[in-house]
């Protein structure tokens, strides 16, 4: 991911992210230095730039009553993050007690698309602390998910959670290091058992990720559905080598 994307993945807006940059590369300058930097109109980076001061990301100084910008300690965005954690917090247990009442004792299914949707629900796995089931894996699924999920084993691996594994028959290198992880068994199928669609299973959740040019997640809460789909897991791992 780019450092653009990344601050916009954050909140900064792509004017207020390109902006940020130019001033970290640059140092203290005018805002007419940012505008040739980032080649946009004046009014959106005097714009961006107000944000960014409100922010406490930018400060300026003033000399001959010019306004230099310059970027303030990195650290700061960290900062971002952990306002945006704390007001998150204080709503969380809210949110938890009116979706477990909507949704008590009934099944739902849905449509996530794209990496993100998937790995959200990655994450949802591991507050279940419950072991994770998946099978048909494609080869491609890894570099995919290569900027999630080496931090993801490392959090399911300190909360202990077990993961197992079934891919394709052409990913053998992946199941060999899947096998050195703690927490963590890996298998393979034979090849005409080559799927596209993978199957991941947690608690009372089963989730189709089909892996083509945009991943497409359906997922589906439903424990009597699980349990199924438990039996299917340990039934081809017997046989997966």
């Amino acid at each position: 991911m780019s450092k653009e994307a990344t601050l916009q993945e954050l909140g900064l807006t792509h004017n207020e992210s390109k902006i940020y940059l130019a001033l970290l590369e640059q140092g203290c300058v005018t805002a007419g230095k940012v505008t040739e930097k980032c080649h946009l109109h004046r009014a959106n980076v005097y714009d961006a730039l107000q944000k960014l001061v409100e922010a406490g990301l930018v400060s300026f100084i003033l000399k001959e009553n010019i306004k230099y910008y310059q970027v303030t300690n990195p650290e700061n965005l960290n900062r971002i993050i952990h306002q945006k954690q704390q007001m998150l917090n204080s709503v969380m247990d809210e949110f938890k007690v009116i979706h477990s009442t909507a949704h008590a004792q009934k099944s739902e299914a849905s449509v996530l698309l794209g990496i993100k949707g998937f790995t959200r629900i990655l994450d949802g796995f591991l507050d279940k602390n419950d072991e994770i089931l998946v099978y048909g894996i494609p080869k491609n699924a890894p570099d995919a998910l290569k900027f999630f999920i080496p931090q993801y084993h490392k959090r399911r691996i300190a909360q202990k959670i077990t993961m197992k594994h079934i891919y394709n028959y052409d990913a053998q290198e992946r199941v060999s290091f899947l096998n050195t992880m703690p927490y963590t068994e890996a298998k393979s199928l034979p090849q005409e058992c080559e799927s596209f669609v993978s199957t991941n299973i947690c608690g009372d959740e089963v989730v189709l990720a089909l892996w083509g040019e945009t991943v497409k997640s359906i997922r589906i809460v439903d424990k009597d559905l699980s349990d199924s789909y438990k039996k299917i897991f340990y039934t081809l791992y017997k046989v997966a080598n």
